[in-house]
């Protein structure tokens, strides 16, 4: 989680009931997770009217198709699979022509 061990989760929930007091901990915590979710409310929000802006065309934008590596893996994945179908296609070709051929007896 954020790359924070036990260890340091610990010592940040007794450092936070040393310093905002045992009493307070608890309203502390639900103000906290009502922050947060106030937070992605208005993130859902904004990245609703971004989409919205932007038009039709956009509907299935997601945030993180547009991290580079995200990005590069897609295109990739799409020229790999562009690519299987070909070579599929060109061994189907292949058998069909194998099979068309004939060898004449007399050259072996």
């Amino acid at each position: 989680m954020f790359g924070i061990g036990f260890e340091k989760l610990l010592v940040l929930a007794i450092l936070a009931a040393v310093l905002i007091g045992p009493d307070k901990l608890p309203q502390f915590a639900v103000d906290a997770a009502k922050f947060i979710q106030r937070i992605r409310g208005l993130s859902r929000e904004a990245m609703t009217e971004f989409k919205s802006q932007l038009g039709p065309e956009y509907a299935n934008l997601d945030i993180q198709d547009l991290n580079p590596k995200t990005f590069i893996a897609k295109h990739l994945d799409d020229i790999a699979t562009d690519t299987n179908i070909i070579a599929k296609s060109a061994s189907a070709d292949l058998a069909k022509i194998k099979e068309q051929t004939q060898i004449d007896p007399d050259l072996l």
